[in-house]
């Protein structure tokens, strides 16, 4: 994949979140968009996001915590059928799990699903849906999204950037002062919550 520079995060999540949404609506015009997603969130390590949306794996791992943003660096965007190789060599080492015997040269989605996810049980699979409003402001993309995720209802704000300063920047002039918390770990989270 071309070399794409990993981006600063900062995100939130809560139940009244339409104020931000409202602040947003002010700086920049949005673009709103829809997907269902699929998550594959690792037992052992809340370091790597990977998902399928649109039939393409799209995997980035955390390389850095700076001044309470977390950096990104993606590192896997491939469609199906998807190589064996990229399944032991990008997939799997992302999401720290040892790789598998394989016995395909390459997998289609339902293969992939049935033959190689559900043989791990170090790997949760996790629906998402996610309504979106994007909005580019300065150096930065921001997102105010209703998500669901394993039916249950969560509001997200995210401001993200290459330049961890800009991100720093309009967090606080939006007056965000919550815990900065990644997809993965509000997902591990709600899993958690569902299995107790």
């Amino acid at each position: 994949m071309p070399e794409i520079k990993p981006r600063y995060e900062f995100r939130i999540w809560g139940e009244r979140l339409a104020p931000f949404r409202q602040q947003l609506e002010k700086l920049a015009q949005r673009r709103e968009t829809s997907s269902k997603e699929i998550y594959l969130v690792s037992a052992v390590t809340d370091e790597c996001n990977a998902k399928i949306r649109a039939e393409l794996m799209d995997i980035k791992v955390l390389i850095a915590v700076e001044r309470g943003l977390e950096q990104w660096k993606p590192i896997l965007k491939a469609g199906f059928p998807i190589s064996a190789t990229a399944i032991q060599e990008q997939v799997f080492p992302g999401l720290k799990l040892a790789p598998p015997t394989l016995h395909r040269p390459e997998y289609s989605m339902d293969k992939f699903f049935a033959e190689v996810v559900r043989a791990e049980p170090k790997i949760a699979v996790v629906d998402v849906s996610k309504t979106r409003h994007q909005f580019n402001i300065g150096e930065c993309a921001a997102e105010y999204a209703s998500v669901m995720l394993n039916h249950v209802p969560r509001n997200t704000v995210a401001v993200e950037s290459t330049n961890p300063d800009a991100v720093l920047q309009l967090v606080k002039s939006l007056g965000i002062d919550q815990p900065n918390v990644s997809y993965i770990r509000e997902i591990s989270r709600i899993l958690a919550t569902q299995s107790s």
